[in-house]
């Protein structure tokens, strides 16, 4: 564990360092979304959701293309006025391409959800967070927590 640990890191700092020497050639504007909306399906029963944060993408002169989102989400089901289930959280994601082809993934983020149990009418919170780095073809890092009350 600690063997994988230490390549884990080092090609970490190794892969860093690289990209610290490949200057942005063109860098765009930060795009910002939102989107929310919501939908009612009849009998009671009603779904919103929103999403919002901020992408953008940079390419270096190197060829290498770098993507970034950072947002946001809540979604909620409703019966009657009541919320029966509901979510929030946030995320935020890397993805590093060479002429197309993908190099480097990394995602990361967190949340939280809960619901009424329909057999005991009971409300279960859950917490959730992970953290996945994904390189040259293989999954290098891979954390999921998940937690329930």
């Amino acid at each position: 564990m600690r063997v994988r640990f230490t390549m884990l890191f080092s090609a970490i700092v190794l892969l860093l360092g690289v990209l610290s020497f490949a200057q942005p050639a063109a860098a765009s504007p930060a795009a910002p979304y939102n989107v929310a909306e919501c939908f009612d399906f009849g009998g009671g029963y009603e779904y919103c959701y929103e999403f919002k944060g901020v992408s953008q993408s940079n390419e270096s002169a190197s060829g290498n293309t770098k993507y970034t989102f950072n947002g946001s989400f809540s979604v909620s089901y409703t019966l009657n006025g009541d919320v029966i289930y509901s979510s929030e959280g946030k995320t935020h994601y890397t993805f590093i391409a060479k002429d197309g082809e993908p190099q480097v993934s990394h995602q990361r983020g967190s949340g939280s959800f809960s619901y009424v149990d329909f057999f005991t009418g009971e409300q279960v919170n859950c917490t959730y967070d992970y953290n996945v780095i994904y390189a040259n073809g293989e999954v290098r890092h891979e954390v999921y927590n998940f937690t329930c009350s």
